[in-house]
């Protein structure tokens, strides 16, 4: 039995103008109704996926920054913060721009960002606490550029893609699905009863931990390949495809 339904947005559940389709909205309440918890988990901001979340009628919490903050709704208070500590960013930063000169990077914590060149990130790193790093390289995909930071990082970094044309980087043990196997755990929750839906390389985590792995038909071949099942594209309301289905059995 399904208890908790946990969605990714770009790509998954926002169609391609980034927004959420009457169809979809519907689903959700529905699902929300019918006592299933409903959870967006995304690689975007707190202070982007709050308002929405809010704008949807969520209740309960959401996961942002691939993982590394869970806010509760509708306080949007921060229940669960996974920084990078300064030191190992400075460290990266630093070889990163040693190795990448071409290299432009970004720090995000939630509430705000700094971005180069109009900001000096080194100079802010004590100021905030930093959850997502974001590298783009002209000369580097972001698949070649996420291979090239977790080089460098030692295994105390993780990058990851969700389909933008960056690396987004968090401390090594983050990801989607340490964020939502801790919610769980929180909410007694099982693995087995958790269905997620995804789309790019930093979905495959959770997608891997969940009981269910839904993939939509625009997903990336190897997001593909590790769903259990596969629903319609974003652009077909794909999500609120499957959850119609199951909220009809």
């Amino acid at each position: 039995m399904i208890r908790l339904v946990a969605s990714d947005l770009d790509g998954t559940l926002l169609n391609s103008a980034g927004e959420v389709s009457e169809r979809s909205r519907d689903a959700l309440s529905a699902a929300q109704h019918a006592g299933l918890i409903v959870v967006l988990i995304t690689g975007r901001p707190s202070r982007l996926v709050l308002p929405m979340a809010e704008h949807l009628g969520l209740r309960g919490h959401i996961i942002c920054s691939n993982g590394a903050a869970t806010h509760r709704l509708q306080s949007g208070v921060a229940e669960d913060l996974q920084p990078i500590p300064s030191q190992v960013l400075r460290a990266l930063i630093l070889r990163l721009r040693q190795e990448l000169p071409d290299v432009s990077l970004g720090l995000e914590w939630g509430a705000g960002m700094l971005r180069e060149p109009d900001d000096d990130i080194l100079a802010k790193l004590e100021v905030h606490p930093v959850l997502k790093l974001v590298a783009r390289s002209a000369a580097l995909d972001p698949q070649a550029l996420n291979a090239r930071i977790n080089a460098l990082g030692a295994g105390e970094v993780h990058a990851s893609s969700s389909g933008a044309p960056f690396a987004e980087v968090a401390a090594a043990h983050v990801s989607k699905a340490y964020a939502l196997e801790r919610l769980c755990g929180l909410l007694g929750v099982q693995a087995a009863e958790v269905v997620v839906f995804g789309d790019a390389p930093n979905d495959l985590p959770m997608m891997r931990w969940a009981g269910r792995a839904v993939a939509v038909a625009n997903a990336q071949p190897q997001v593909r390949e590790a769903a259990d099942e596969l629903t319609l594209s974003n652009n077909q309301d794909g999500v609120a495809v499957y959850l119609e289905r199951l909220l009809s059995r």
